[in-house]
């Protein structure tokens, strides 16, 4: 039990409550060494675990608190501190006068368009924050949203597991957290997380911002979790000029969700701020997003690399060549600041970041990086018309599997029609060790391989530079 008055860790003064949730409660504290108000939060165990579970759950509440750490961005409450506790951490994070989103529209009921589209806007940049580290928040909802008193949106208050290790951990050990009004349907269906899973409940958090209720509001919890789990919200009467992208966040298959900066032109355009902004993207073909207890788990494979919605059409300015290849065409859509355009000799077109200089064949392949400690690309033509691409990867294995410290992660279908294959191996069998995905896509009748290969230790953000490459890929005309 907390008391006012109490001393943590013999310097932070707890002064009295400020919030709490399911899993936690926060107080006001005086941090006693810096003289300075902190918000202090008391993690508490989900009911019903085992002693093995409950081990699990502190050692990765502890661990995914250090992980947000990393993250520094104004739209982010920033964590300060984590204490050991033999039954729960604390977590000490910087004090922000405010009151939460949802106590806004407690008081004042539901927000016009363009207040919740700039409340949007902030959110959705402090997430970027997240994914840059190659985090999740794992439960953006109203109450973790904060209006400051000096004008700021900040986001707070991340879920217990904020990597992708961690989410397998707890999932590992039964545990699935998060705010079943706002949870992704592809986490309570298989217990991943994805950054897609994070959009979701930014639409949720949206929806409830301008209709003054959650996309489903039933009567239990278990009523509230099987809608989740089965219906797709009916669209918002309140939202105006928010209504598609809304409902583009709430679509249940997390590849068909719009990818962030098609969000954020939308948002900008419903706040009234200059925006070239295209129509997001139809939804593909009805499905699950993540198949259902007893159906082959074909979206553990989006856990790190996803199927991921066109970010190429969405960014503003179409970057040169760099000095390799055919210069871009003018006609291509824009790329971001930090990506650039390449063309090679046989015609094949590819967004890469900027730091990767390209070379390229008649035949369409492409290679970049590799050297300086830089991830390394490869774009080929892994065959002719389209047959099991699961078999092309499963064939390639017996290749590298031969040594070099050679471990496979996963070979497996994604939900596109393509397929992907994640390893681990060692070059020459010492050195570092590298982390590697190949994945197999169809484009106009062929089949091209993607091989992209980094450290281990730079893969979590890697990895998302890498989804953006094959998504931007066009094949050469007339292949």
């Amino acid at each position: 039990m907390v008391t006012v008055g109490q001393l943590v860790a013999g310097r932070y003064r707890v002064l009295h409550p400020i919030g709490e949730g399911g899993m936690s409660r926060v107080f006001l504290a005086h941090d006693e060494a810096d003289d300075a108000p902190v918000a202090i939060k008391r993690c508490t165990l989900p009911d019903g675990l085992t002693p093995d579970e409950q081990d699990v759950f502190r050692v990765w509440t502890a661990r995914e608190a250090r992980s947000f750490a990393l993250v520094d961005h104004p739209n982010v409450v920033r964590p300060l501190d984590v204490l050991h506790d033999d039954e729960a951490p604390w977590i000490v994070m910087e004090f922000v006068p405010s009151r939460s989103l949802q106590q806004v529209l407690d008081e004042s009921g539901p927000l016009p368009p363009a207040r919740v589209a700039g409340i949007g806007l902030a959110v959705l940049e402090g997430l970027l924050a997240v994914r840059r580290a190659g985090l999740l928040h794992l439960d953006v909802k109203p109450s973790n949203v904060l209006i400051a008193d000096d004008g700021r949106v900040m986001l707070s208050d991340f879920g217990p597991a904020v990597s992708a290790e961690g989410v397998r951990a707890l999932a590992g050990a039964g545990i699935v957290l998060g705010s079943p009004k706002y949870l992704a349907p592809e986490r309570l269906l298989d217990g991943i997380a994805l950054p897609e899973s994070d959009l979701w409940s930014l639409g949720a958090t949206l929806y409830h911002a301008v209709e003054g209720r959650p996309p489903f509001v039933r009567p239990t919890t278990v009523e509230t979790l099987r809608a989740v789990a089965e219906e797709t919200p009916e669209p918002p009467t309140q939202a105006g000029p928010l209504t598609e992208v809304i409902v583009a966040l709430l679509r249940r298959n997390p590849a068909n969700r719009p990818e962030p900066p098609m969000v954020e032109y939308a948002l900008r355009a419903v706040t009234g701020q200059p925006a070239d902004r295209p129509a997001l993207p139809p939804a593909k073909a009805p499905g699950q997003p993540a198949g259902r207890p007893g159906r082959r788990r074909v979206a553990v494979a989006a856990t790190l690399v996803g199927v991921l919605v066109a970010l190429i059409a969405v960014v503003a300015l179409v970057r040169p060549d760099n000095g390799s290849g055919t210069p871009a065409a003018a006609s291509l859509p824009s790329a971001p600041s930090d990506y650039y355009w390449y063309t090679s000799p046989g015609g094949s077109r590819v967004m890469l970041p900027l730091e990767l200089p390209a070379s390229g064949n008649a035949a369409g392949d492409v290679s970049a990086g590799g050297t300086d400690d830089r991830p390394r690309l490869e774009i080929n033509i892994a065959g002719g018309p389209q047959g099991s691409v699961l078999e092309t990867l499963t064939s390639d294995e017996t290749t590298r599997s031969g040594g070099g410290g050679y471990r496979r992660l996963r070979i497996e279908d994604t939900l596109d029609g393509g397929a992907e294959w994640e390893y681990l191996y060692t070059p020459g069998g010492f050195g570092s060790s590298l982390h590697g995905i190949q994945r197999v896509v169809v484009a106009d009748g062929r089949l091209y391989r993607f091989t992209w290969e980094t450290t281990a230790r730079t893969w979590p953000s890697e990895v998302f530079r890498f989804r953006t490459i094959v998504q931007s890929f066009q094949p050469p005309p007339g292949s």
